[in-house]
């Protein structure tokens, strides 16, 4: 299967009009290093804006590398994004730091030196920002949530200020007035397929994302500010014949976990058959083995499309190590050609 000859004719068209869309985010978490991609390897010319994810913070309020063995990345990463004039953003919290930006929050003087310490951060180290990632957030944590946030929008000066918000687990916890002040807000949607399901269903798929988005929208927060993250990767479940079957657990990949770059080598063989549904507006590629669902360039061109009709800000990856390198199969390019149809996405010539 030639996957050129199939995305050719899908990437070229590019929505007309104008309006608010303007960013395409790229997330670089610190564990690329262990996939052999550096800050080198980023095409810059795609993205408007990188996250860098993530930092840790402290009860006391103090910052720290998740690994600080990407230290010398991060340093990098900084100079690389300034030199091609990308807005580097960092990420702070994540994957059960809930608990320690509740702290932050109770205390005033760990919110003030929680405050203190990001802008010494940006300052010292380099960045254009902060996200803040508070997961699992609950109404209990409402007011602590929009407590953080008010204490870094009034104490960074003008700086990015943006955060993630899950409206899976809800949109109760969180308060629309809060988010409004934000420089854009980053919509992440749970992986919709789990070992635990009992049929093939998409991951991700653009009606889902649509749906998340609605749900944002739905509870007051500004259409203009959301950023949809879309995952560059898929799943693979053993045993399943496509959308709707059966499956007998996960199946190739990292737990059934495969980069877009990995499944676009894949497809380029007749082993499976790669189809895009209209319900759901999502890939499945089938094999006699497995079954694997993800979003390719028809998905993700119309979550772009929808993104700029509805004047929202922009659309992220999750993650920039996973884009396949070649401008006519990458999904940010894809993004890019409806977003910033301006840019000159093609390959430098090598000289």
């Amino acid at each position: 299967m030639n996957i050129k000859k199939i995305v050719l004719p899908l990437i070229l068209g590019c929505a007309l009009g104008a309006n608010a869309a303007d960013k395409v985010v790229g997330y670089y978490p610190y564990w690329s290093q262990y996939s052999q991609f550096y800050p080198k390897d980023i095409r810059y010319n795609t993205v408007t804006n990188i996250h860098y994810a993530s930092l840790m913070p402290s009860e006391d309020g103090s910052l720290a590398f998740a690994d600080e063995n990407d230290a010398e990345n991060f340093k990098t990463l900084v100079q690389m994004a300034k030199d091609n004039g990308v807005k580097l953003v960092i990420s702070v919290g994540g994957s059960e730091a809930e608990g320690t930006l509740k702290a932050i929050a109770s205390s005033a003087d760990n919110l003030k030196a929680f405050v203190d310490n990001v802008n010494a951060w940006l300052s010292e180290k380099g960045g254009d920002g902060i996200e803040l990632d508070w997961q699992n957030l609950t109404e209990e944590d409402s007011g602590d949530f929009a407590k953080l946030l008010d204490a870094l929008k009034e104490g960074l000066d003008g700086k990015i200020l943006t955060a993630t918000v899950y409206p899976g687990v809800g949109m109760s916890a969180y308060k629309a007035d809060v988010l409004n002040k934000l420089s854009y807000v980053d919509v992440f949607m749970a992986d919709q397929m789990t070992e635990e399901s009992e049929s093939l269903v998409p991951n991700q798929s653009a009606n889902s994302v649509k749906e998340a988005l609605d749900a944002v929208a739905g509870a007051g927060v500004n259409k203009d500010l959301l950023v949809p993250v879309i995952y560059l990767y898929g799943k693979s479940f053993t045993g399943a014949k496509g959308l709707g079957t059966s499956h007998q657990g996960t199946g190739s990949g990292n737990e059934g976990y495969l980069s877009y770059a990995e499944l676009m080598g894949k497809f380029d063989t007749p082993d499976y058959k790669v189809t895009f549904d209209e319900n759901s507006k999502s890939e499945v590629a089938v094999s006699e083995t497995e079954s694997i669902v993800f979003m390719g360039i028809p998905s993700v061109k119309a979550v772009a499309e929808q993104v700029k009709e509805d004047g929202m800000a922009g659309v992220a990856v999750y993650d920039l190590s996973q884009d396949h390198h070649e401008p006519i199969v990458s999904l940010l390019v894809t993004i890019g050609l409806q977003i910033r149809p301006e840019v000159n996405y093609k390959p430098a010539k090598k000289k």
